[in-house]
């Protein structure tokens, strides 16, 4: 998820920063052994997320999902473990989340592209392409909420023809036309001069 029109002032920041920010409250979370303190730090975090203007809506679906794979690590690690060494870690993955969500959801794409680049560019004296690099991991973000919008549209056109449990009948149209989306990809970015050449050399 990719913020698009937040003008918040956690998007007015440098993406830079709130990346490093964000890795740095990743490794902090696993530091905290209190369920207490990681139980406010999740409030912290849905508070950061409420005040950069971020919709509900946009994470209704990703919610969805996450409670439900959490839900699951919470009864198991109960079950194999204590049910407070399973709060602690169900707390520390859900408000990392939380927070990268805050990140995301106000950091627009071209910023992270950027970032990536800027990231990426060390990697120049060894022979790798940073803007090569960068376009890869941006077109991979970009490609996940596309992937899903094809997925439903499959499941929805298999559903009325009586085959949505079939996983067959759903994967291979899905792979199809994720093949189809890479194909319009290579070529745009062909038509644009794009090659795999370092420009910069």
């Amino acid at each position: 998820m990719i913020a698009a029109h937040n003008t918040s002032y956690l998007a007015k920041l440098p993406a830079g920063l709130k990346f490093g920010a964000l890795l740095a409250i990743s490794i902090g979370l696993y530091l905290i052994p209190s369920w207490q303190v990681l139980f406010a730090l999740l409030i912290g975090s849905l508070l950061l997320l409420f005040s950069a203007r971020v919709k509900l809506r946009q994470l209704r679906t990703a919610l969805i999902t996450l409670l439900l794979i959490l839900g699951f690590v919470f009864i198991s690690l109960g079950i194999q473990t204590t049910w407070e060494n399973a709060s602690v870690s169900v707390l520390r993955l859900l408000t990392m989340c939380m927070f990268a969500y805050a990140v995301s959801l106000t950091t627009t794409f071209d910023a992270m592209l950027e970032l990536f680049q800027q990231v990426a560019s060390p990697l120049r004296y060894v022979g790798a392409n940073p803007a090569q690099i960068s376009l890869g991991l941006s077109l991979a973000i970009r490609f996940i909420p596309e992937l899903k919008r094809v997925y439903l549209e499959v499941r929805e056109a298999q559903h009325a023809r009586g085959l949505a449990n079939n996983p067959v009948a759903v994967a291979v149209p899905l792979v199809i036309r994720s093949l189809r989306i890479a194909d319009d990809t290579a070529e745009a970015l062909e038509a644009r001069g794009y090659d795999s050449a370092d420009k910069d050399k």
